[in-house]
């Protein structure tokens, strides 16, 4: 791995945790537990620019800050770093697979990317609840649409329309050697 390579994905990771640490917002009344926050949209963005393991190591740093300066205990971050790097690796995996504009290959994989989180999400709040809280099997299943579902879709699509809106114009115009030219369509 080069310097700058290096660099960047330290960068990326430490502004992960900033906006991880900073910026949470309850977005079902449900489940006030459950919190968006933007950082998802800079490891896609990794994942954009370096490929999935890219996307997965910001995720790794970042919930490995957040549960060493931030958390209350391990099972947020854990339940963030299978949530985060599920999303943004096949977002990521998607995303260098196909062809066509930068907006609409990041669109398409993004719907990849957010199908995976989902789906990944449900099995492992499984496990992840009833470690954290004891929750049976059964109260964790009526949680799966009003709650565990919606929550993991938004999240997802909104860090997704973030990187696309957002963060990628913003690189391009920092730091346009960063962007692959196969991005820049």
């Amino acid at each position: 791995m080069g310097a700058q390579k290096l660099a960047v994905l330290g960068l990326l990771s430490a502004a992960a945790f900033v906006l991880m640490a900073t910026m949470q917002v309850p977005v079902l009344p449900q489940a006030p537990y459950l919190r968006y926050d933007p950082s998802d949209a800079v490891a896609l963005l990794a994942g954009v620019t370096y490929g999935p393991g890219a996307a997965v190591g910001v995720v790794f740093v970042k919930d490995l800050l957040y549960l060493l300066f931030r958390a209350r205990g391990p099972f947020g971050p854990l339940a963030d770093f299978v949530a985060a790097a599920t999303f943004a690796a096949a977002t990521a995996w998607a995303f260098h697979r196909s062809g066509g504009p930068f907006g609409m290959r990041l669109v398409r994989a993004a719907v990849v990317g957010t199908a995976a989180r989902v789906l990944v999400m449900i099995p492992a709040n499984f496990v992840i609840l009833y470690l954290q809280f004891g929750m049976p099997p059964a109260r964790v299943a009526g949680m799966l649409l009003p709650v565990i579902v919606p929550f993991n879709a938004v999240k997802a699509a909104a860090n997704a329309l973030l990187a696309l809106f957002v963060l990628a114009p913003l690189l391009r115009q920092v730091a346009p050697g960063l962007v692959p030219e196969a991005t820049r369509r």
